[in-house]
């Protein structure tokens, strides 16, 4: 079903400085029906059979009604929160408890497709970077400055931002892209996933969550709540405030520089602590 796009919602619509980022009347860019699961990575690895969702997480179906993806004897409905037919990440901890739920919305929408200068992002908005590996998409910084508002890529293989990311509002998701510079979420309720940056991560918002992601610079936590799971760390983040959770992430240090992780690059687990005042980890390489 077509994304309908009302004069009231172009007037929240995303503001560019090209003309290619005008918006337009289709589907989001997603696979209505599927639900990705993110951590409980030691559960997974022991199943046989099971399908790897691009950029790491097990693909399934969506339930619908009251059916469940059966973690573990863990009941997970995303679609009590995501509807029936949805799209969804769900993050869990390492027994399968679910940690936080991001649905993609699928309609109230405006679907922008989003290359060149990005500027002034308005409320309830996708922003589509495409699947092609031809450089950056989008132009230096790229700030959210309105609620609601999400960023999806094809993958940070192929869909890069060429500067900051700055989420600046509430309730943003930011997926399947590489940023090549640094990542600032100063407001709450933000989420990252399935991203490489290549710079600094810092969360000032709360109730932040980021999955699948590898940092190159340095990670600091400064508000409560956040939620770190099945991420790759060049230097262990430094946590100032009370995490909610954070398992399955690992360390790195890229020894060869060839701007890739290599699993023999891997050099440990992290685990957060309630609060931490300084790094443990060894330095990355910048890819």
């Amino acid at each position: 079903m077509k994304t309908k796009i009302h004069t009231a919602a172009l007037a929240l619509a995303l503001c560019a400085c090209s003309s290619n980022n005008a918006p337009r009347a289709g589907n989001p860019p997603y696979t209505p029906g599927q639900t990705t699961v993110i951590g409980g990575d030691s559960f997974f690895n022991a199943d046989a059979g099971v399908t790897v969702a691009a950029g790491g997480g097990i693909l399934v179906g969506t339930p619908t009604g009251s059916s469940c993806i059966n973690l573990d004897n863990v009941c997970v409905k995303p679609q009590d929160q995501c509807g029936d037919n949805g799209t969804s990440d769900v993050l869990v901890d390492k027994d399968g408890t679910v940690l936080y739920v991001a649905c993609y919305p699928t309609s109230g929408v405006s679907v922008v497709d989003a290359e060149g200068p990005i500027k002034n992002v308005g409320n309830n908005a996708v922003l589509v970077l495409d699947d092609k590996n031809d450089g950056v998409d989008v132009m230096g910084d790229l700030t959210i400055d309105g609620n609601n508002v999400t960023v999806h890529g094809a993958g940070p293989g192929s869909s890069v931002i060429g500067g900051n990311l700055n989420i600046a509002k509430n309730n943003s998701i930011v997926r399947g892209v590489r940023i090549q510079g640094n990542a600032t979420i100063s407001k709450n309720n933000g989420t990252l996933i399935d991203c490489v940056i290549e710079g600094d991560l810092t969360i000032t918002g709360e109730n932040v969550n980021v999955a699948l992601c590898e940092v190159w610079g340095k990670t600091t936590v400064e508000a409560n709540n956040a939620v770190l799971v099945s991420n790759k760390f060049a230097s262990a983040p430094v946590i100032h405030a009370k995490t909610k959770a954070c398992n399955d992430d690992v360390l790195f240090i890229d020894a060869n520089q060839d701007q890739t992780v290599a699993a023999s690059e891997i050099t440990g687990a992290f685990t957060c602590p309630v609060a931490q005042g300084a790094s443990a980890g060894g330095p990355g390489k910048k890819p």
